[in-house]
């Protein structure tokens, strides 16, 4: 059975403004882990191309704080615009503020000729940074220290502080992409298909990735609206399929809710509504499609959806998560609180000094001149 999760793409709706966005979404998680969802993803983007959540490991930290279970994802972290240690350091640090429910999604992401220039590489070499990136993280999680030479990231030696409470295995997922298949093979990572790519696509990737790890798990990132009435989920839904499917689609698709082609557009954009029944039922389909899916996440959140109508679909859809999930594996484990030895101080510092506001003190400690007498 699959565990059923929440998604974010991070759209905001007509007059919300991205503040207004990260304390609906708040909201919104907090009601999903007192309601029993499994866990929630966000999405990574930059520079006002449509998500407005640049950092999703920031907006995870402040989430850790105020929910007590929900698994709390990345989904992804665009890897070629990270320094591989800060990123490595920066994930074990929401692993233990969250007590290990971080779920780290890494992957490419979306690479414009813009974003490679912000960000300081070439566009054709995002994918291959990525691996190594995939690689560096693995030895953070897995050894604590990284010691790599790749094409564009060489380390020695780099303790990663904190230290990792999970094994990397049970952190990352990878998505669906060039490295996807063999990175997954070769470590045993998870794997994370979106709701954009064709359903062959996603097809593919899910039996490639099958016979590659045997007993491997696979989330899938899908769309979705519930409401009292069958007639009520689909208005609702008609302004949010419309606008994802002049983007992914490229589909100028002006039907309403009782058009002939409401039903072929949702299906192709992953997209599940009706009341919490249906899409139930809808999820079950997917599961069985996909091999016994382990994982799905519906974002109910989308552009042109109120945020009451999405309160609503989480609550009413909640209704189902006990038949859904009552057999489902829960195989994340325990994070570790690990200690570290003591570590010598600097030459010249001196724990808790009087002194230790005195510039001079101060420079002495950095190794620059001398203290004065």
């Amino acid at each position: 059975m699959p565990r059923i999760d929440l998604f974010y793409y991070g759209d905001t709706s007509p007059g919300q403004s991205p503040a207004a966005l990260y304390r609906d979404i708040e909201q919104q998680v907090v009601l999903g882990d007192r309601l029993g969802y499994h866990g929630v993803w966000f999405t990574e983007h930059h520079f006002g191309s449509r998500g407005e959540i640049p950092e999703p490991l920031t907006l995870i930290a402040r989430l850790s704080g105020v929910t007590e279970r929900i698994r709390l994802g990345a989904a992804v972290v665009c890897a070629p615009y990270y320094h591989p240690i800060r990123l490595a350091e920066q994930a074990a640090l929401v692993d233990a503020l969250s007590g290990g429910r971080l779920d780290l999604g890494v992957g490419t992401g979306m690479t414009t000729d813009e974003l490679a220039a912000v960000w300081g590489f070439e566009p054709e070499d995002a994918s291959r940074r990525a691996r190594e990136i995939h690689e560096i993280l693995r030895q953070a999680f897995d050894e604590g220290v990284v010691d790599y030479r790749g094409e564009f990231y060489s380390f020695e030696g780099v303790e990663i502080s904190p230290p990792p409470g999970r094994p990397a295995r049970d952190v990352i997922w990878t998505a669906a992409g060039r490295n996807a298949i063999p990175l997954a093979s070769e470590h045993g990572f998870r794997l994370m298909i979106p709701r954009p790519l064709p359903l062959a696509e996603r097809l593919r990737f899910n039996e490639e990735y099958r016979s590659a790890v045997p007993g491997g798990e696979v989330v899938h990132l899908r769309s979705g609206l519930v409401g009292p009435t069958r007639e009520i989920a689909r208005e609702r839904a008609v302004e949010f399929l419309r606008e994802y499917a002049a983007i992914y689609l490229r589909t100028d698709w002006r039907g309403g809710p009782d058009s002939a082609d409401f039903d072929d557009i949702a299906e192709r954009l992953s997209f599940a509504v009706g009341t919490a029944s249906e899409v139930a039922d809808k999820i079950w389909e997917w599961t069985a499609q996909f091999d016994g899916t382990e994982e799905t996440a519906i974002q109910f959140s989308g552009p042109h959806v109120r945020r009451e109508h999405v309160l609503e679909s989480i609550e009413l859809f909640a209704a189902e998560l006990p038949g859904l999930q009552a057999d489902a594996q829960h195989t994340a484990t325990p994070w570790i609180d690990r200690g570290i030895a003591d570590r010598p101080l600097p030459d010249g510092l001196t724990p808790y000094s009087s002194d230790i506001g005195d510039p001079d003190v101060s420079r002495a400690a950095a190794g620059r001149e001398p203290a004065r007498a």
